[in-house]
C-alpha cells in the first residue's frame, strides 16, 4: 500500500500576470485523495512565500508545490535546500526556466497530473553572498534587463523582448575581476551567466551544455552584442548553439569570486536583487530534491 503524500500549493496569485483560482479546483479533481493528503495557500509577499516553505519543513511535508513563476520557485527552494522535502513546479511565469529544464508541462492540468506518476531527483543548488539560486546568477545585460522588467507593468515574454530591445541600444560591457582556484582574470563581458541549469527560460539555452546534477556551474560569458551579432547570437542563443559562437566563452568551475568596479543588480533567478561590488558564489552539491515527471 502506498504512503499517503502530505502536500502544499504555495501560489503566487500574482505571477505571470494569470489567474490562479482554479488551481485548487483542478488539484481536487485529478489528484487523488487516497494518495495525497493535500492543502492550499496563497502567498502575500515573498517573505510570506518564503515562510510557508518553512513550514513545509518543519512540519514534515513530502512536497513544496511551487505555483508561479521563477522568482516563486526560487523563494520556495531555497527554504527546502538540505531538507528531504520535494520541490514540485506548476510553471505560471515569464520564463519558467527550471520547470523547463526538469521537462514540466508548461500547461496547468498536465503539469498537476504528472504530479500523480513522478519521481524525486536530488540537484545542485548555489549561492550568491549565500543568497540561494537554483538556475541562473546573472551579472550585466540581463541583470540590467531583469530590473528594468520588473518596473514595466505588463509581464511575459513580448514585455520582456520589449524590456531587452531598449536596453540593447545603450547598454555597455562591464568590467569583471573573476577569480577561479586562486587564478585572478580581469574580463570585459556583455553578458556573465553562472548557469546551474541550461537556459532562462522560453527556450533561451545560455548553457546548454548544463547538468543540474553534475556538481558544476557553466559559466556563459559573451564579450559583447551589437547590431552586427545580435540576430547570430540570438539564433543560436535559442537553438542551443551559443557556445559556437566567437563572442562567448564558457568553462565549469564549482566555486567563483566575482568582483566589480560598483555595487549593481545581479540577476537571481530572473530577480533583479542588489548586491555589493563583491560577489562570492558557491555549488551546494545535491542539496536539493526536485519532482520531475516519469
Amino acid at each position: 500500500m502506498l504512503d499517503t503524500k502530505r502536500v502544499r500549493f504555495i501560489i503566487n496569485p500574482i505571477s505571470g500576470g494569470k489567474s490562479k483560482t482554479e488551481i485548487p479546483a483542478l488539484v481536487q479533481q485529478y489528484l487523488s485523495d487516497s494518495f495525497f493528503k493535500i492543502d492550499f495557500a496563497f502567498t502575500e509577499s515573498a517573505a510570506h512565500t518564503s515562510f510557508l516553505a518553512q513550514e513545509c519543513v518543519q512540519l514534515n511535508y513530502d512536497w513544496a508545490i511551487a505555483v508561479g513563476g521563477d522568482g516563486t520557485v526560487n523563494q520556495v527552494a531555497a527554504q527546502l535546500i538540505n531538507s528531504e522535502v520535494a520541490l514540485g513546479i506548476i510553471p505560471f511565469g515569464s520564463g519558467n526556466g527550471l520547470a523547463r529544464a526538469l521537462n514540466i508541462s508548461m500547461q496547468s492540468k498536465k503539469a498537476i497530473i504528472g504530479l500523480n506518476q513522478t519521481k524525486v531527483k536530488r540537484i545542485d543548488t548555489g549561492t550568491a553572498n549565500n543568497i540561494p539560486f537554483v538556475n541562473v546568477c546573472g551579472f550585466g545585460f540581463d541583470a540590467h534587463v531583469s530590473a528594468a522588467f520588473a518596473n514595466m507593468g505588463a509581464r511575459g515574454f513580448k514585455t520582456y523582448a520589449k524590456a531587452s530591445l531598449q536596453a540593447i541600444q545603450k547598454y555597455q560591457p562591464e568590467v569583471y575581476e573573476i577569480t577561479i582556484n586562486e587564478q585572478k582574470e580581469e574580463i570585459s563581458a556583455f553578458i556573465l551567466a553562472i548557469c546551474n541549469g541550461p537556459q532562462y527560460g522560453n527556450n533561451a539555452y545560455i548553457a546548454p551544455q548544463a547538468d543540474l546534477a553534475d556538481g558544476q556551474f557553466d559559466i556563459t560569458q559573451i564579450e559583447h552584442v551589437n547590431w552586427s551579432n545580435i540576430i547570430g547570437l540570438g539564433s543560436n542563443l535559442f537553438l542551443k548553439k551559443l557556445s559556437q559562437s566567437p563572442f562567448v566563452k564558457t568553462l565549469k568551475t564549482n566555486k567563483l569570486q566575482v568582483n566589480r568596479v560598483k555595487e549593481n543588480y545581479v540577476n537571481i533567478d530572473g530577480e533583479a536583487i542588489w548586491f555589493e561590488k563583491n560577489v562570492q558564489i558557491k555549488l551546494l552539491p545535491l542539496s536539493l530534491n526536485v519532482l520531475i515527471p516519469t
